[in-house]
């Protein structure tokens, strides 16, 4: 599994671009879990800032 922020990001990118390319949505799961998964670290680090 993907572990860093940036990992994960990465992915989500070349996923898009991918799909975008391809024309193919059937990874819908997969995007939606990446973005919550980025969305939960980044609230997480910005509770850990403040």
């Amino acid at each position: 599994m993907i572990d860093s922020i940036y990992e994960k990001e990465n992915y989500l990118k070349d996923l898009v671009i991918k799909l975008l390319q391809e024309r193919k949505l059937s990874d819908f799961d997969m995007l939606d879990s990446l973005f919550e998964d980025l969305k939960q670290e980044l609230e997480n680090q910005q509770k850990n800032i403040n």
